[in-house]
């Protein structure tokens, strides 16, 4: 009888793996997950979404600023890519960034893994973008007296001065100044100087309401300074200036290609 039963539980285990053998296999399914898109307030949300789009190639075809209470949309398109759409949401303490593709696209086997798909690329990219700024504001070059002068389109203008600068003939830009020697240095900002394709040199003019304008001031040893400056619409190739350093009073040229 022992034989007997084990030959038979035996049949029973061989038969159950034929069988096993036999059947369609579900396919396995990919999860994402989708990391959490954040930014410390709208206006870093804004400027760090803009900068994700540009980084990726895309195109801001149109656009709506986040604000406390309101919501903010960028519509993205690229040839050969699938468009996308970022929408913003922010309070007093914080924002939240979504990217999403503009057309729904068939969840299909392997989807999350075309980095043309808007959804797939925009997340890793956002985050690239934030830790590299974060990266160079914890980080600066010791030793050196760096200024950056950066031109704000349309887009920048309204995001940081909340105006239509650019539609009163004008085009701004943001001076940073990061003093990181041990000697205190001196900026001139009406000697700050854009260089038109043409040549020449154009200086700032008045600023529209005065608010957050760069003004003449020493920068410390370990002080960085930012303002912005106005200067009239046109086509420019660079920037041109001097500091002085106080201990001597001697000047320090700088130049900054566009």
């Amino acid at each position: 009888m022992r034989i007997v039963a084990t030959r038979y539980f035996v049949g029973l285990l061989v038969l159950h793996l034929v069988q096993g053998c036999g059947a369609p296999k579900t396919p396995p399914r990919v999860i994402v997950e989708k990391p959490e898109l954040t930014a410390k307030s709208c206006e870093d949300a804004n400027r760090l979404v803009y900068k994700a789009v540009e980084t990726m190639g895309y195109v801001v075809a149109d656009y709506t600023l986040a604000r406390p209470g309101q919501p903010g949309r960028i519509s993205a398109t690229k040839s050969g890519a699938t468009d996308g759409v970022v929408t913003i949401s922010c309070t007093e303490n914080g924002a939240t960034i979504e990217g999403r593709n503009a057309v729904q696209v068939p969840s299909l086997f392997g989807a999350a893994e075309r980095p043309h798909h808007f959804v797939n690329s925009f997340p890793m990219t956002y985050q690239m973008v934030q830790r590299r700024e974060a990266y160079q504001i914890a980080n600066p070059e010791e030793g050196a007296l760096q200024l950056t002068i950066v031109r704000l389109n349309e887009y920048e203008a309204k995001n940081v001065l909340g105006s239509d600068v650019h539609g009163s003939g004008l085009l701004p830009v943001r001076v940073t100044v990061s003093n990181n020697t041990p000697r205190p240095y001196e900026i001139e900002a009406d000697k700050i100087f854009l260089v038109p394709q043409a040549g020449g040199r154009v200086g700032p003019v008045s600023s529209p309401d005065g608010d957050g304008t760069l003004q003449s001031r020493i920068v410390e040893p370990g002080e960085t300074v930012s303002g912005y400056l106005y200067y009239p619409a046109g086509s420019y190739s660079s920037a041109r200036t001097s500091v002085v350093d106080k201990e001597n009073n001697e000047r320090e040229g700088f130049s900054v290609r566009f």
